[in-house]
């Protein structure tokens, strides 16, 4: 490029580039709680703690709860996510995602199962699924395609297979992908046993929730069945593997889903079960927690990478559009300091991103060829700004949740 035609040049001579990390499976709507529900399983976690919360945000607390997530990730190189919110306030998501530039494929939660879910988040399945679609119209595809809608059933314990059928007929309807939770607990499993006798994955296939749009997060506790499930209907999963190891769920197959073909992306989940959004601590977690039972070789360096990029692209269906950096797709890229004291020697890249780094050596994050943050500079965010909202919004739901 000549550089009198361009407004800005930077100096990229120190930096590593890479496409943007895309992490598959995140909720916004908790960072706010993050430090909350600490030493918890999944279910205790949600009942006694996340859901009351999530049902005490207004609009104003959601918002600074969305920002306070997309700065960490904009700050550490994520470029796209896939959101789950709570049951309300998902407009306020995907206006700060819009205000700030992230990309984004978002949708409200869903949950309509009396028997599992709290009267204070309890829908019913038209409403849901009203609101659902006016989200979708108002939001999906918009921003330049930045925007998108991913249809979200919290998981199968919390919802009715009447809303599970509907909505996956109603996200093919629209072009939306579809994103649940599944087989992260062997308690939640345990509730589907017994409820509709049957395996998890097995029931959410039978309602439409496997194929090539759809991502299920966790997937911890799997039979031979139901891996072999998820590798012919080409259903993409979303590893989580902080949150499974801080809520004592597991450790997912990802070595055995890996060797059937099954596309593996990677997710920080949310911050009160990480507690941070942060994608290269994740990415070294991947690296390092299967080399026990697997061996030192099962996963490397390169093939994570692959999965915090074009296999979260590909999870979103978005794989020629983002995910890596080639002639003709968006420019969604990050600069990560070369020369850092604790990365230093490097003589093999992979190796030096994923067992070195963390997200505090990201220097540049650009998403559509716009630039959010350059020497860990918010361009978008006013970062001082939105930490100054923070307490006073977490003393808001904390108080409201106490009623409950």
């Amino acid at each position: 490029m000549d550089k009198k035609k361009a407004d800005i040049v930077i100096d990229c001579s120190n930096l590593i580039i890479l496409p943007g990390f895309i992490q598959t499976h995140t909720h916004l709507c908790q960072t706010l709680f993050r430090g909350q529900a600490d030493d918890l399983q999944l279910l205790p976690w949600l009942q006694q703690k996340i859901w009351p919360m999530e049902a005490s945000h207004d609009a104003a607390t959601m918002r600074i709860s969305a920002r306070l997530g997309i700065a960490e990730m904009l700050k550490s190189g994520t470029t796209t996510i896939q959101d789950m919110g709570s049951v309300h306030h998902y407009d306020e998501i995907f206006d700060e995602a819009k205000q700030t530039g992230i990309r984004i494929n978002g949708g409200k939660c869903m949950m309509d199962f009396a028997e599992t879910v709290p009267d204070y988040l309890l829908e019913d399945c038209r409403s849901s699924l009203q609101e659902t679609e006016r989200l979708i119209k108002t939001w999906h595809n918009t921003e330049n395609h930045r925007l998108r809608y991913s249809m979200a059933p919290r998981f199968a314990v919390s919802c009715t297979t009447k809303l599970l059928a509907e909505s996956a007929a109603m996200a093919r309807h629209y072009g939306c992908n579809l994103h649940t939770h599944a087989s992260e607990n062997r308690d939640e499993i345990a509730l589907i046993e017994k409820r509709e006798n049957s395996r998890n994955i097995d029931f959410l296939h039978k309602y439409g929730f496997t194929g090539e749009d759809t991502t299920l997060v966790h997937c911890v506790w799997l039979n031979e069945h139901e891996k072999a499930t998820l590798q012919h209907t080409h259903t993409s999963v979303a590893h989580c593997p902080a949150s499974n190891m801080k809520l004592a769920s597991g450790f997912a197959p990802i070595i055995d889903l890996l060797q059937r073909g099954v596309n593996v992306s990677l997710g920080t989940d949310g911050a009160p079960c990480n507690n941070n959004h942060d994608m290269l601590l994740e990415m070294r977690l991947a690296a390092l927690i299967h080399k026990p039972a697997y061996g030192a070789d099962a996963i490397t360096a390169k093939d994570v990478v692959h999965m915090a990029t074009i296999a979260g692209a590909k999870a979103l269906n978005l794989e020629k559009e983002i995910g890596s950096l080639e002639v003709g797709k968006k420019a969604d890229i990050i600069g990560l300091s070369a020369s850092a004291l604790h990365s230093m020697p490097a003589d093999d890249v992979y190796s030096q991103i994923v067992y070195s780094m963390s997200g505090h050596d990201v220097q540049l994050t650009m998403v559509d060829g716009e630039i959010l943050m350059l020497d860990r500079e918010l361009k978008t965010i006013d970062e001082e700004a939105t930490l100054a909202a923070v307490q006073p919004a977490l003393r808001d739901v904390v108080s409201r949740s106490s009623t409950l």
